[in-house]
């Protein structure tokens, strides 16, 4: 079993640009006419979801909970948002280069095998934003922006794996 950990300073660096970002929308938001206040709104909306994925982040790294964990029947991400262990019988390619450059898509075989797991009502709000926001799922981008490995590193170990 390989566990890949988070870098607890990316993402506390991560973190204070959040805040910094809904610091400078809401400012926007108040001194800033009706368009502006409507693209400040999106952008602290945007910032705040992604400063609640650094704080699960964050809580996941002070329990000892490793970024990825890749064994010899799964990979489990714990960068996304909710936890997903993926198969490897289930997982097609690792894609990397897509709109979110510093993240690695896990492209399943097929989508439908993404399981439906119960989540509580913020996560369900976030999931739901993103699902309508973007055309692969959450649950699948590895976060290489907050974890201890280059993704030089990370892609051959994966498709090492995967060819197993």
């Amino acid at each position: 079993m390989i566990k890949i950990h988070f870098n607890r300073g990316k993402i506390i660096i991560s973190m204070v640009l959040c805040f910094f970002a809904t610091v400078v929308a809401l400012y926007a938001w108040l001194h800033k006419d009706l368009i502006i206040k409507l693209a400040s709104t999106v952008w602290a909306l945007a910032a705040a979801s992604v400063f609640y994925l650094r704080i699960q982040q964050m809580s996941r790294y002070q329990k000892g909970i490793a970024a990825l964990t890749i064994d010899q029947d799964m990979l489990v991400n714990n960068s996304a948002l909710k936890p997903q262990p993926i198969p490897w019988t289930d997982i097609d390619c690792f894609v990397s280069g897509l709109y979110r450059t510093s993240s690695i898509f896990i492209k399943l075989k097929d989508s439908s095998l993404l399981r439906k797991q119960k989540t509580n009502r913020l996560i369900h709000l976030l999931s739901f934003i993103d699902r309508n926001l973007s055309t692969k799922p959450a649950r699948l981008w590895i976060d290489m922006d907050v974890i201890n490995i280059r993704e030089e590193e990370l892609i051959p170990l994966l498709n090492q794996k995967l060819k197993q």
